[in-house]
């Protein structure tokens, strides 16, 4: 069995573009992504994260703690993508999804650049909701 496989990934693809974005986020190669380097990578993009939530935290401590199983701080590969694996099959809308739609977009954002063209953002709808719950007006050019 493939490491991919090991997580629950369906595509060899999804482990590799994971482990891409995963690289991009962690700005100081040390395996983990922590409070400076989620931060970072949200104004890489134009956003501001919130400096403090309803719950007392920046709004980036509070993406962290929603993913971050072992409660150590920080975003570990695994903690990474097990939030993927969990979020992309998630039918009840129950799983925090914040981290998760950073890591969509930057998925399909791939030079980096932080603006995706409308064949990226497809990618990610059709990831998301599968061809079923496209609009009718979406289906000539997907199928």
């Amino acid at each position: 069995m493939e490491e991919w496989e090991k997580y629950g990934l369906d595509k060899r693809v999804d482990y590799d573009n994971l482990g891409r974005v995963f690289e991009r986020m962690d700005l100081k190669k040390d395996g983990k992504i922590d409070v400076q380097e989620l931060t970072q990578a949200y104004k890489n993009l134009g956003y501001q994260p919130r400096k403090r939530t309803e719950y007392g935290l920046s709004e980036v401590e509070d993406i962290i703690w929603e993913v971050d199983e072992d409660a150590n701080g920080w975003i570990d590969w695994d903690n990474f993508v097990q939030l993927y694996v969990r979020c992309r099959k998630d039918r009840t809308g129950q799983e925090p999804t914040r981290l998760y739609n950073l890591i969509e977009f930057m998925v399909c954002d791939k030079d980096g650049g932080g603006t995706m063209s409308e064949d990226e953002c497809m990618e990610i709808l059709y990831h998301r909701y599968g061809k079923e719950v496209r609009p009718r007006s979406w289906r000539v050019g997907l199928t």
